[in-house]
């Protein structure tokens, strides 16, 4: 009986360090992104399969969120809200097939276009485009959420240049990138308040 207590309680230490751990770095990120207001909240519901490309929060109207804010976790961009109800919101990750991000190597502010492909995240990696075949890319430079996005707020780390090529036209190059948010692995993530 005593092993069984102390099993339980291992295991609800356990968890409740796992936590911790989680909201602590959703703390680091807060004071990362200071400038922008933010909410906490809980993954509640996803879509099958082992990617976090679309999801549900448990926050709504009723905590101020509105459709097309930003949502970040593990210290980047995760994604942008869609749906929007009294308590709970829809959100569609960057990695969805259906999803493009403006953004810009941070080292030169150069422009690209990330796009969603949850293939492949098989290989943990986002593909990026429409580089113009004379822009110098930083291999391992940061890129980040541009400037001149209608939806996407300027500055938000999206990931890690791993790789890049010249495209067949010989005009553009385009190339991947290693995301900062671990899309198999969500459970909180902050909101932020700001369109």
């Amino acid at each position: 009986e005593q092993i069984s207590e102390l099993t339980l309680t291992v295991s609800t230490l356990t968890q409740d360090n796992q936590e911790l751990e989680r909201l602590r770095e959703l703390m680091n990120m807060k004071n990362r992104y200071s400038g922008y207001p933010m909410v906490g909240a809980h993954i509640v519901a996803k879509e099958s399969g082992k990617w976090y490309s679309t999801f549900t929060l448990d926050v709504g109207t009723n905590d101020g969120i509105q459709k097309d804010m930003n949502v970040i976790a593990h210290g980047g961009l995760v994604g942008i809200v869609t749906d929007v109800g009294n308590n709970f919101c829809t959100v569609r990750s960057i990695i969805d097939d259906d999803n493009s991000v403006s953004a810009q190597f941070e080292e030169n502010s150069q422009l690209c276009i990330i796009n969603g492909s949850v293939s492949l995240m098989e290989k943990n990696l986002l593909e990026f485009t429409n580089v113009s075949a004379d822009v110098y890319i930083p291999m391992n430079g940061a890129v980040v959420t541009s400037n001149i996005s209608s939806k996407y707020l300027p500055g938000i780390l999206i990931g890690y240049v791993t790789d890049y090529k010249l495209d067949k036209n010989d005009l553009t190059q385009s190339g991947y990138i290693k995301p900062i948010v671990d899309f198999s692995d969500l459970e909180e993530v902050l909101v932020i308040t700001k369109l």
